[in-house]
């Protein structure tokens, strides 16, 4: 496919504002994708060349970019460095300027889908001596076969800044009607990228195999699987209608979700984002092989850091670890503790249709239990006085507080249902609560905030129409740290219009963000609001920290919030 069909949808689709109207355009524009193209389109759309799990990234500078920019316009750095200054965008840097580009630069034939795939990928592999100046090339060379508009999403999908509003789930429902008709078919995609979180994966099955097809996609050890989510409840007395029967109770911790991977001799470890994070622990790695049996397995756990005695530290000291230089360093001076809670597959079998108690059965068994790998700490009961007991002990040990779990659930990947429970100390006392919610627009500051955002608009996620719904404006609990950390932050996210997904009500910000950065927020309660898309908002909210580990889906539902409301 002529990857200027591509670059005219996706001006299309920028200036989109309707996220409904945005899936019947992808849908359209699918039926007409070649089935080997499929996979690329979808990879592109999303505004990557491969998925998280890949852990690919292009490398590429934006100050590598504008020097192709000029090349490729066959103009001095300074009039790139001028445009940019006046547009503030890479991608409309290269627009105006490629529009004047002389003919002798431009190389005979057009520029294909599958070319520049093929090229992006070879910007990622171009490592060594002079490797930033062959990637500079790679880019002038796609720059120069595509026409202006092209060019400006070329830039912007190497830098990583699209921005177009598309989300996985948006993806999905357009395949769902593009190649089924019925976008309720959608459920079935879901379901199986739950299991196999790869977008180009379960696109091109569905293009050329069918929906029977993507009903068969299983687990596979070495490509993550979307992580079970927990409900919360008003109060503990409810767990006994909500979970009938006996309860697995383990603490919760204050860490980061981890999911092992095991396959021969290779050890992968994914976030809860499902980025592949396996550099940054490679203690953890070593503790693995040498304290969990199997030669192949998927388990779960949380990652907490440690002092010398073998107690949790706070979270923020775990966020040490999260870096790309200085690793061994930091593995002295941050020890950690991995806490397994479950496991998914062993051996060749898949565990996620077997109960609770099977597979954390069968977890203990593989464990040789150590100061550094673990099991989280649990007890099994069907006495709400013993729930209420062990949740008293994990807060006098500096724990979150407690998960609670059908002792014979299955594990529901990437759903947050009825068989997980979580009660942490915030709900315990009854006058505040703990959301996650994304940044889709801010106020600049005024007095002591001017030249910063003064204030943040915040949404939940509404996970039936793939949609966020405004539902407060943050200001408080913001340090100057953070308010001088939250531009850069934010600039790769920044768009000049409402985001498609974005549903605002009364209360319009100064700044628009694509949905991507997730925060934590502490309020006292909800109240009705007509301000807010929800309905609802927040009162008294007071930022907790980045939630760098979730994405934008992974943050607070909308069910969620109403059925806090309802139940108060």
């Amino acid at each position: 496919m002529d990857f200027q069909k591509l670059a005219d949808l996706y001006e299309e689709l920028e200036h989109t504002s309707s996220g409904n109207k945005m899936r019947e355009i992808l849908a359209e524009f699918f039926k007409k994708v070649p089935e080997d193209d499929i996979a690329v389109i979808s990879y592109l759309t999303l505004g990557q060349i491969t998925s998280d799990y890949e852990g690919v990234v292009l490398g590429m500078a934006e100050k590598s970019v504008l020097k192709a920019i000029g090349k490729a316009a066959g103009t001095d750095e300074s009039r790139v460095k001028k445009t940019m200054q006046e547009l503030g965008d890479a991608g409309l840097t290269a627009e105006k300027l490629l529009q004047k580009k002389p003919q002798t630069l431009v190389p005979v034939g057009k520029l294909t889908v599958k070319e520049l795939f093929e090229k992006l990928h070879k910007i990622t592999d171009t490592t060594g001596t002079g490797s930033q100046e062959e990637k500079i090339n790679i880019l002038v060379n796609l720059l120069q076969k595509a026409s202006p508009k092209g060019a400006k999403y070329i830039i912007r999908i190497t830098l990583g800044t699209l921005r177009m509003g598309a989300g996985d789930m948006t993806v999905l429902d357009a395949l769902a009607m593009a190649y089924t008709g019925d976008k309720k078919n959608k459920e079935v995609l879901e379901k199986a990228y739950n299991i196999c979180p790869d977008v180009g994966i379960i696109s091109e099955t569905l293009a050329k195999k069918g929906l029977k097809a993507i009903e068969k996609i299983d687990v596979h050890v070495g490509r993550p699987i979307k992580m079970m989510l927990a409900q919360r409840v008003e109060s503990l007395a409810e767990v006994a209608e909500k979970i009938p029967g006996r309860w697995g109770v383990e603490a919760k911790y204050d860490g980061e979700r981890m999911q092992v991977h095991k396959s021969k001799d290779k050890i992968s470890i994914f976030s809860r984002r499902m980025e592949n994070i396996t550099a940054q622990f490679p203690d953890v790695v070593k503790y693995l092989q040498e304290h969990v049996s199997g030669k192949e397995y998927v388990i779960e756990g949380e990652i907490l850091a440690i002092d010398k005695d073998g107690k949790p530290l706070h979270f923020q000291v775990l966020m040490q670890r999260k870096r790309k230089t200085d690793i061994e360093e930091y593995v002295k001076k941050v020890p950690v503790q991995l806490k397994l809670f479950d496991l998914l597959y062993y051996n060749g079998k898949s565990f996620l249709h077997e109960s609770y108690e099977t597979r954390t059965n069968q977890l203990a068994k593989m464990v040789n239990v150590g100061k550094h790998i673990t099991l989280a700490d649990r007890i099994m009961t069907d006495d709400p006085r013993e729930v209420e007991k062990f949740f008293q002990k994990m807060l006098k040990e500096k724990q979150e507080g407690i998960m609670i779990k059908s002792m014979d659930s299955e594990y529901q990947a990437g759903t947050r249902g009825w068989n997980w429970i979580k009660w942490k100390k915030e709900y315990h006392t009854e006058t505040t609560d703990t959301f996650d919610l994304v940044i889709v627009g801010a106020f600049y500051g005024k007095g002591k905030r001017s030249g910063t955002y003064g204030a943040l608009l915040c949404a939940c996620y509404n996970d039936k129409d793939d949609t966020f719904e405004t539902v407060t404006k943050l200001g408080t609990g913001l340090t100057d740290e953070m308010l001088e950390e939250l531009p850069k932050k934010l600039k790769r996210h920044l768009v000049d219009h409402k985001p498609a997904r974005v549903i605002i009500s009364d209360i319009k910000p100064e700044v628009w963000f694509e949905p991507a950065v997730v925060v934590e927020v502490l309020a006292a309660e909800i109240t009705k609001s007509p301000s807010h898309a929800l309905g609802l908002a927040l009162r008294f909210p007071r930022f907790i920290k980045l939630r760098e580990d979730k994405k934008a889906e992974q943050a607070t539902t909308s069910k969620e919030i109403k059925q806090m409301y309802k139940d108060k």
